[in-house]
């Protein structure tokens, strides 16, 4: 996690005219996106790779409660709607994985989970300034937490094997995901663009089948159909703009 936060950073610094902004907003966004990916990686030595996706998951439900609170973006129904049937989706899925997990890594994840939804809401509040700079404290600032913790973990020995995945993690899963993450989220609502994370484990079963030329489950099936009904839900409008007032919403008199 710190390389990946400090060389990821290094790159936005130089992208974003090397700016590392501190102001309360761009910090906020650096530490819940530290805490998530902490919170994560600690739940995931309790919890089995299905429950972690599952409670991973859960990112949406929170992203839209969050959204009301913080940038007072009306709750729009299709979009919870498209976050129910997405989860129980990735509920659906997990069913084929296996299990064997601890409550004390259930909370981490939840709570880790929650930071994700967090940042993403944050990502939207600040869409008027230069995002670049942003995601630069993102990663430098928030590599801090991961520095102090990895005193606490064996010295990674270095080889071509971690190189080639330092500069995956960092170019295609650090740089190209969280400007296209950030790009999407200043662009449209968070309850429609944080559903669509649901299209990551949908496609995952498609890849996993492809690559090891085997048939998925029909549980698997059931679930990444399940995922990719909850996005268009959450996406689906009668006009390609963002929502009307003719959109059904639990609160009308909150702008959105």
């Amino acid at each position: 996690m710190t390389f990946r936060y400090v060389f990821t950073g290094i790159i936005f610094y130089f992208l974003g005219g090397r700016k590392i902004p501190l102001d309360r907003d761009a910090l906020l966004v650096a530490g819940f996106s530290s805490a998530s990916t902490l919170l994560w990686a600690v739940g995931l030595t309790y919890v089995s790779a299905g429950d972690s996706a599952v409670l991973s998951y859960t990112m949406p439900l929170f992203s839209i409660p969050i959204a009301f609170v913080v940038i007072r973006e009306k709750v729009m129904v299709r979009e919870l709607l498209g976050a129910l049937v997405g989860f129980s989706g990735v509920f659906v899925y997990s069913l084929t994985l296996n299990h064997g997990s601890q409550p004390l890594g259930a909370v981490f994840t939840l709570i880790g989970a929650v930071f994700w939804a967090a940042y993403s809401v944050y990502y939207r509040k600040l869409r008027s300034r230069d995002p670049i700079p942003i995601l630069t404290t993102q990663f430098l600032v928030g590599s801090i937490p991961g520095a102090v913790g990895s005193l606490f973990y064996p010295q990674i020995s270095a080889g071509v094997n971690l190189s080639v995945d330092l500069v995956y993690i960092v170019l295609f899963s650090g740089v190209v995901l969280f400007v296209l993450w950030n790009g999407l989220l200043r662009r449209g609502r968070v309850g429609r663009i944080t559903t669509m994370a649901f299209a990551v484990p949908a496609m995952t079963i498609l890849v996993d089948s492809i690559r090891t030329l085997t048939l998925p489950s029909s549980l698997a099936v059931i679930g990444g159909v399940m995922m990719f009904i909850g996005v268009f839900i959450a996406n689906w409008s009668r006009d390609s703009g963002e929502a009307t007032n003719s959109d059904t919403s639990i609160d009308d008199g909150i702008p959105g």
